[in-house]
């Protein structure tokens, strides 16, 4: 029928419209609430739209939050393969280091509304419900073989089994740093100076001494 393929167009628009203004009202209240703190009917108020929209695009209000805070998850994540796939093949380990941390640390520092939900990310990893958990282990795993790639022939000394210990011990510096209550009071320095202190404190404990003990005696 003549006009269908403009009217099919007009209603796509206003579904995608509806579906951003109501992730972009769930993360200003997990931001301003945390997880725990955002009610069905907060964020249709705050979107200005009825409540069945939000199972009519999410399913749940769960489905609604997973997905704005996979979505921020996931952006910095992209923005670190972006940033290590950029490198030199002859990058200096606080250059690579510098990669990995750096979307986050903006995040934290510089954008609220994401760092919050850079926390919420981190904290699913252990304490959020599983269907969450999962999906947050895998987007955090998601740069880890890049990473493992990239500082393979920065740290030569150091066999796959140590390195890969390393690096799980890199993660939970970060993790903490994304999810404490309170931070250190160089914390509150501006993000170049976080990121050098913590661009410092990683690569120190990747560049130690590779171990010499087989195990015990």
């Amino acid at each position: 029928m003549p006009g269908m393929p403009g009217k099919t167009d007009a209603r796509k628009e206003l579904g995608d419209h509806t579906r951003q203004r109501l992730l972009q009202a769930t993360r200003r209240l997990l931001a301003e609430r945390g997880l725990g703190g955002v009610r069905l009917r907060d964020v249709s108020e705050a979107a200005g739209v009825n409540i069945a929209a939000v199972s009519y695009h999410f399913g749940s209000l769960a489905g609604l939050v997973n997905t704005a805070v996979r979505e921020a998850a996931d952006s910095a994540v992209s923005e670190q393969a972006r940033r290590l796939a950029s490198l030199p093949p002859d990058a200096a380990l606080e250059d690579i280091v510098a990669a990995w941390i750096r979307p986050t640390v903006h995040g934290l520092q510089e954008d609220p509304e994401a760092g919050a939900l850079l926390r919420i990310a981190s904290q699913a990893i252990t304490e959020a419900p599983a269907d969450m958990r999962q999906w947050a282990q895998d987007i955090m795993e998601r740069t880890h073989g890049q990473l493992m790639a990239r500082l393979r022939p920065a740290l030569p000394d150091l066999d796959d089994q140590e390195l890969a210990f390393r690096v799980f011990c890199a993660g939970g510096i970060t993790n903490r740093f994304h999810t404490a209550a309170s931070l250190p009071e160089s914390a509150a320095a501006s993000s170049p100076e976080l990121e050098r202190l913590l661009v410092a404190a990683i690569t120190g404990m990747l560049a130690g001494q590779a171990s010499a003990l087989d195990g015990p005696d």
